[in-house]
């Protein structure tokens, strides 16, 4: 099923100016056994998948960054983060998390503490929103 995804995202990262982020871009989403699947390539060429269930999102990336963030409401995540100058211990903390399905849109909000190494780098929110082609 093809579509587009839309993500926003806001970052603090404590210093009073959020960096903000936004993508849209061509996408196709499959379902299996209560899983959407989402699949797009970003402007950098880096692939993302997300993994949309109930009550959880997987957010995989693969390309000269390669990370695996998973948000479910009373967890905590820890993975490492890839990049072109090294590993790096990335913690996601869920603090509000909000997934709505339907046969025409998959939207979500999600709320999160990232860390790196153990240190608070920003309180995140992040939209996404997929629409199905008609």
């Amino acid at each position: 099923m093809n579509g587009t995804i839309r993500i926003a995202g806001a970052h603090d990262h404590g210093d009073g100016h959020p960096e903000i982020v936004k993508t849209e871009c061509k996408a196709t989403c499959k379902l299996n056994e209560g899983i959407y699947t989402i699949t797009y390539v970003d402007e950098d060429n880096i692939t993302h998948f997300l993994e949309i269930g109930e009550g959880t999102i997987n957010m995989k990336q693969t390309g000269q960054v390669t990370s695996d963030m998973r948000f479910k409401l009373g967890e905590v995540w820890s993975t490492p983060y890839s990049t072109p100058f090294g590993i790096m211990n990335m913690t996601v903390i869920t603090k509000n998390l909000m997934i709505e399905l339907s046969n025409k849109r998959i939207a979500a909000h999600v709320h999160y503490e990232l860390q790196m190494d153990g240190d608070k780098i920003s309180d995140s929110k992040v939209r996404i929103s997929y629409n199905f082609e008609v």
